[in-house]
């Protein structure tokens, strides 16, 4: 069921489908939209309740008016859903999210799966080849394309640079800092998996193998010939591992 919710000063664009059977929370990169996890959600569907939600100015989320914590939010959906404990998947900048909850309030969450996650406070990921952010959209979605999306210039995954598009060049600087996770690895309880692909932007990959050596148990998983939109690109991955977790 789609459903609007209210987050503090603003609303973001839901779906929650499964009743009761057993939650699993669906966040998405900062690099798409929720859509990203059509795949996933088509292999799932009928065995767990489905929830996901659009970031304030993402997809069919509106945009944001001001500052915002994505981990409130995050808390917020929670709550008005009343879903927890769950198991959760979060890519990249939904992986920083996941990862800020369970070091915050680990009863929330039974098991993660951490695709490429954007971790708060890890070293930015910069390659020597970088050039500026343009301000135009299709410039920019080109330079997505060639950091994120090496694995190829799918369709979907066009389309979901161009969803993000509009968040980065409007209300990039109204995304709050959740915390320091980076300096907390070690402190993580939840059961883990981390799935790193084999044409991960050069820059992210040591953070993201730094934290599945840090994280106590976690499992580190990588995926020949996918890039940055691990949900597009290697959905039964994302599956086996959220089968892999204590339910």
């Amino acid at each position: 069921m789609e459903r609007l919710i209210e987050v503090g000063n603003g609303s973001v664009w839901a779906d929650d489908t499964g009743d009761d059977l057993p939650p699993v929370v669906l966040l998405h990169p900062g690099t798409g939209d929720s859509r990203i996890w059509d795949p996933v959600r088509e292999r799932l569907a009928g065995q767990y309740r489905l929830i996901r939600y659009d970031v304030r100015g993402f997809g069919r989320s509106a945009p944001p008016t001001a500052t915002f914590s994505p981990l409130d939010d995050l808390r917020r959906v929670l709550d008005e859903l009343d879903a927890g404990p769950a198991l959760f998947a979060g890519c990249s900048m939904g992986g920083g999210a996941v990862l800020d909850l369970a070091l915050a309030e680990p009863g929330r969450v039974r098991g993660m799966v951490l695709a490429c996650p954007g971790i708060s406070g890890a070293p930015a990921a910069r390659d020597p080849d970088d050039e500026p952010d343009s301000s135009d959209p299709d410039v920019f979605v080109e330079q997505g394309l060639a950091r994120w999306g090496r694995a190829g210039r799918d369709p979907l995954v066009v389309e979901q640079l161009r969803s993000s598009v509009r968040f980065w060049l409007n209300w990039g600087g109204l995304l709050a800092g959740d915390g320091n996770a980076w300096a907390r690895l070690e402190e993580v309880v939840t059961p883990s998996v981390l799935l790193l692909g084999d044409l991960e932007r050069p820059s992210f990959v040591p953070a993201c193998v730094e934290a599945a050596r840090r994280i106590p148990g976690c499992r580190l998983v990588r995926l020949p010939g996918v890039d940055h939109f691990v949900p597009l690109r290697a959905a039964d991955a994302v599956v086996e591992a959220l089968r892999s977790l204590p339910h």
